[in-house]
């Protein structure tokens, strides 16, 4: 083995002493995620005694609620009514979610069938055009293999004396098989074309089919569309009702009196409730939001680190290609080493045969006109063979320097992608810095820099209460609250992820649309802080499947070899 070889191996065994200990790092930090694991399995444990504490206080303010409970049954009935109501809302809400839901997974089926047909159709084409190439690969071999005959045969009976006919014969019959094997493509390419155009027919068929199976979809949800309008429409006519009979229980004079300050006192207990209910959730909110900030900047930190071994490592298929490079290059050698012993002998044979023939003509006498004309012929072709020897080699030149000039490219690329992961890892460890000094100096500064603009809708009376809201070009609008007046935060943050829109939709009235200035409401911090990293992560998943795509539609290496194959004769003849 030469030097460049044995530099090439020792390169190569560092590389794979680096992933080795890149896969020791691994494992470390594997332990140390077992560790802050177990850490937190610790702390829930924590909580969970915390939460037993909170339990028993609050069963204690029941007991002391209870007392006082017994001696209101305006309240009780009260309660019960507002229950039946929020039950009735909540089943209601259950209903639509509930149709949303599977409107929405009716949506990414049909659309999961759509991917999948195509890939289908993808698939069977590729596989006809694997099909058709192979058979023509087998027709070209057999030509090949064929003509390689018809020239040796020419090559022997160029020797022999023939008469002019035979000659001729011999010319038409090449050129009738040349028709032949002409005509032998064209019917080729011809059931080639037919056999793509039935598999066209078939794709064809399988999307006419699975059009018609999406249009009765879209018809039974039409319908069920229709269906929810309608019911709709009646529980906007009994609240309507119920509207009125509470306008004119209140306009009744006799309704009201000493019941007055009951009501209050119920209204204030009731309102005493939630305050303690609401301090409890804020306290365990606090707390959760706390705790998921450390394993988020943990999570930061191990993720920067992972980067960075990352692009330490070496890329497998590049070893791959350069170890078959390797082997490549040897084998040639070998052949060319045997190649050059071969020459070597036939040039002492040739040698041998040139010192008979002098010592022959010596003998026998001058040469004659035959003899002479033999040797110019010789020379002739000797100096054919030269010119075309120079011209391949020449090409195989060229051929090489073109594979290094992609090898070359190769190199570059991949310390390209080996800066830009480190460079990842870097970004990755500011962003890290850069929250915990925002946490640390500006902890309430976000949120009150900007003023939101958001939309109020108001609903005509013969509306649905159900029907969807205004989307606009990439998110949804947050939805409605109709008794209050208000945009609930957390449905503008559950309704980030757009839902694929339905490709007909039933007309439906004119909506008037307010739009104003309403003081920024708080949203947490730790959500935003987790739609921040999950764009992260997704932004460099993006990114890494992009540089794999294009290292795989890369310009393959030219690997030229230096054994002059009988193809490659066949041609050059």
């Amino acid at each position: 083995m030469s030097t460049a070889e044995v530099s090439e191996t020792q390169r190569l065994r560092f590389k794979l002493k680096e992933a080795e200990e890149a896969l020791e790092k691994a494992a470390q930090y594997g332990l140390q995620l077992l560790e802050s694991q177990h850490e937190l399995q610790n702390q829930l444990e924590e909580q969970r005694a915390e939460m037993t504490n909170t339990i028993e206080a609050l069963e204690q303010e029941k007991y002391s609620l209870q007392r006082e409970v017994e001696l209101k049954v305006r309240m009780l009935e009260s309660m019960g009514s507002e229950c039946d109501t929020i039950k009735q809302q909540q089943k209601l809400l259950w209903e639509q979610q509930e149709a949303m839901q599977e409107r929405n997974h009716a949506w990414e089926i049909s659309d999961f069938k759509n991917k999948l047909e195509k890939m289908k159709a993808e698939l069977d084409e590729a596989r006809l055009s694997d099909r058709q190439l192979r058979h023509k690969l087998e027709l070209q071999s057999e030509m090949l293999s064929s003509k390689s005959e018809e020239l040796r045969a020419l090559s022997e009976r160029a020797h022999e004396t023939m008469s002019s006919e035979v000659l001729g014969l011999q010319i038409d019959k090449t050129e009738l098989e040349a028709a032949r094997d002409l005509l032998e493509h064209e019917i080729n390419e011809m059931k080639y074309r037919q056999q793509q155009l039935e598999l066209t027919n078939t794709n064809l068929q399988r999307q006419v089919e699975r059009l018609s199976e999406e249009k009765e979809e879209r018809e039974r949800e039409a319908i069920s569309y229709f269906n929810s309008l309608e019911k709709t429409r009646e529980a906007c006519q009994d609240l309507q009702i119920q509207l009125d009979h509470a306008l004119q229980q209140g306009q009744d004079p006799n309704s009201k009196g000493n019941s007055l300050f009951s009501e209050v006192e119920d209204r204030r207990a009731e309102m005493e409730r939630q305050l303690i209910s609401m301090k409890v959730q804020y306290q365990s909110l606090q707390k959760q939001h706390a705790f998921s900030r450390q394993q988020l900047h943990r999570m930061k930190i191990q993720i920067a680190t992972l980067l960075q071994l990352k692009g330490c490592q070496a890329d497998p298929e590049q070893l791959e290609r350069l170890q078959a490079m390797l082997g490549q290059k040897n084998n040639e050698i070998e052949v060319l080493m045997i190649k050059l012993r071969q020459l070597e002998k036939l040039e002492v044979t040739h040698k041998a045969e040139l010192s008979c023939a002098s010592a022959g003509e010596q003998v026998y006498g001058d040469g004659t006109y035959y003899t002479d004309l033999l040797k110019m012929q010789l020379t002739a072709s000797k100096q054919e063979s030269d010119r075309l020897g120079d011209e391949l080699s020449l090409q195989r030149m060229k051929a090489l320097a073109e594979s290094q000039r992609v090898l070359e490219v190769e190199r570059k690329l991949f310390g390209s992608e080996r800066a830009l992961k480190l460079c990842q890892g870097e970004n990755m460890k500011l962003r890290v810095r850069l929250d915990e000094l925002r946490m640390k100096y500006e902890p309430d500064a976000v949120n009150k820099d900007r003023v939101q603009k958001r939309r109020r809708e108001k609903l005509p009376v013969d509306m649905p209460a159900d029907e969807p809201t205004e989307k606009g070009p990439g998110k949804h609008q947050p939805a409605v609250n109709g008794e209050a007046g208000q945009i609930e935060p957390s449905a503008t943050l559950l309704q980030e992820v757009p839902a694929p829109e339905p490709a007909s939709q039933l007309p439906r009235e004119t909506k008037r649309v307010r739009i104003s200035e309403e003081p920024p409401r708080s949203v947490p911090v730790d959500l935003k802080i987790k739609k921040e990293e999950e764009e992260e992560v997704e932004i460099g998943a993006e990114n890494s499947r992009a540089e794999r795509k294009s290292r795989q539609r890369a310009h393959p290496v030219i690997h030229v070899s230096s054994k002059p194959t009988s193809e490659n004769q066949c041609a050059q003849q």
